[in-house]
């Protein structure tokens, strides 16, 4: 069985047994961007995930793999380790950097195609949800889109994204927002997706991933502003220029900018972005003060 979804105008596919339990578990985030069968929007899938929904996989002999990126900043972080060989890309993914693998993915050179195993069926739904996102992430580079670790709330018919360190806050202040500001809405609150028109215009649009809150709303809403989110004793907003904005946002975005057609696109795309758009920094306590400032700078 084959079902189709679209996350800010991008189509991709999903491939599973048709009896497999986990449809049903992936209803939930997945649900509201089901899509209509291919051929009747005219866009082909960016890329499609084959799931085999069985435990069948155990850890590879990776001694003849190149190493692209293994191990992870810190132990209590999702691992994924990131191999390349004649095949293509090969992708290992831990809960966290003390527990042991639970999946791998293999990845088609153009990033076109996915094949994902388990290890463990008790995390499942962390598996799928790792792998489409990276796929997600990797096709659509050089297509002015980016995934983005970030929290936004909507307000006034525009998304203002907070971004930062996870633990930092971006959840705590967006639901400043939702508490003290009206008419705010949250749009997503960890993997919202960005994208560039070719009229340069920028468009914020919620995903199936978002972290730990249960937001996965098909909505869209134009980019307002970016906010980087930094605890201080004190409530202030600075605008940045736009090599620090830049700076920001590759920060916070999604891909691997070691595979350079992937690196370019995601400078395409930073630069557009970081050239054209507000962002600033907010020093801030968690409170409702904060929002108040913020929402005050950028809607100045």
């Amino acid at each position: 069985m084959r079902m189709d979804f679209i996350v800010a105008g991008h189509r991709f596919s999903i491939v599973m047994d048709d009896a497999s339990p986990l449809w049903a578990r992936m209803k939930v985030n997945y649900g509201p961007f089901e899509a209509p069968a291919i051929g009747q929007d005219g866009r082909d899938p960016i890329f499609t995930l084959h799931v085999n929904a069985a435990t069948c996989w155990h850890t590879a002999d990776t001694s003849g793999m190149e190493p692209l990126f293994v191990g992870v900043n810190s132990p209590e972080e999702t691992q994924t380790d990131f191999y390349r060989d004649a095949d293509g890309f090969y992708l290992e993914f831990a809960v966290n950097g003390r527990s042991p693998k639970v999946a791998s993915l293999r990845i088609s050179d153009d990033f076109r195609t996915g094949r994902l195993e388990f290890a463990d069926m008790n995390f499942v739904r962390f598996a799928i949800d790792n792998a489409a996102m990276l796929m997600f992430a990797f096709s659509t580079a050089g297509l002015m889109t980016l995934e983005m670790h970030s929290s936004v709330t909507v307000n006034s018919g525009k998304a203002f994204m907070f971004l930062a360190e996870s633990g930092t806050g971006k959840s705590t202040h967006s639901r400043m927002w939702l508490e003290n500001i009206p008419g705010c809405e949250l749009l997503n609150d960890d993997n919202p997706i960005v994208r560039v028109a070719e009229d340069g215009s920028v468009t914020v649009y919620g995903s199936p991933w978002s972290g730990k809150t249960p937001c996965y709303r098909n909505a869209s809403a134009p980019l307002g502003a970016m906010v980087q989110i930094r605890r201080s004793s004190t409530n202030m907003a600075t605008s940045l220029s736009a090599l620090e904005a830049y700076a920001l946002i590759s920060s916070s975005s999604s891909g691997f900018r070691g595979i350079a057609s992937m690196a370019d696109g995601l400078h395409e795309t930073i630069s557009a972005i970081a050239l054209s758009q507000p962002c600033f920094v907010l020093d801030c306590r968690p409170d409702a003060e904060a929002a108040l400032v913020c929402h005050t700078a950028v809607c100045r």
